[in-house]
């Protein structure tokens, strides 16, 4: 009995499938892979699984992660072949290894893929102070300030965009979603791609 960590990607047309739809994916691959999957109990049992920090829908990850529980020891390299042959499209499986320790997220690097004639300099003195956004609880809307969750990290011009990067709190009551930087930004950026990057746990 031995959990296995996975790195893959959910990118291109992934993008538009809710993290239900990821999870019952990834049950199908793998049941599909014909590992010795260990199974829940009871009337409808299914692959022990556990994915890292959700995506929302239209955002994309390049280095994603779950966790799953196989029931006898089978080689890594044997694992992340057979991942790879049963794995769907947009989903690519960069490894597969022994998990160590638990997945307790805490930080996220996101790239955030703008139309704007801002340039570098001005968006980095923009997300240099009070960030403050109206965010979305339990409890109804508030007035936050985002700025303790957040680390600017790069902005530079790539053809016709501007490439953000940012690292976000990622664990719990903290997590801060990508989205809320370029609400804070404004009318100035037009949003149109979504990416993270990194998981940091």
């Amino acid at each position: 009995m031995a959990d296995i960590r996975v790195t893959f990607t959910k990118l291109g047309k992934l993008k538009y499938i809710s993290h239900l739809d990821l999870q019952r994916a990834i049950h199908r691959m793998l049941v599909r892979s014909g590992l010795p999957i260990s199974f829940s109990e009871g009337f409808n049992p299914h692959p022990r699984l556990n994915i890292a920090l959700p995506l929302s829908i239209y955002q994309e990850g390049e280095r994603e992660l779950f966790d799953f529980r196989i029931t006898e020891d089978v080689d890594e390299a044997v694992i992340t072949e057979k991942l790879r042959k049963a794995a769907f499209p947009g989903m690519d499986i960069i490894k597969a290894e022994l998990a160590i320790g638990k997945l307790h997220t805490k930080r996220a690097v996101w790239r955030l893929e703008l139309e704007s004639e801002l340039t570098p300099d001005e968006v980095k003195s923009a997300l240099s102070g009070e960030m403050v956004v109206t965010k979305r609880t339990k409890n109804g809307e508030k007035q936050v300030d985002i700025a303790p969750m957040s680390r600017f990290v790069s902005a530079e011009r790539v053809g016709e965009r501007l490439m953000l990067r940012v690292e976000l709190n990622a664990a719990g009551n903290d997590y801060l979603n990508p989205s809320y930087i370029a609400a804070f930004l404004g009318d100035k950026v037009k949003l149109m791609r979504t990416v993270r990057e990194n998981i940091i746990f």
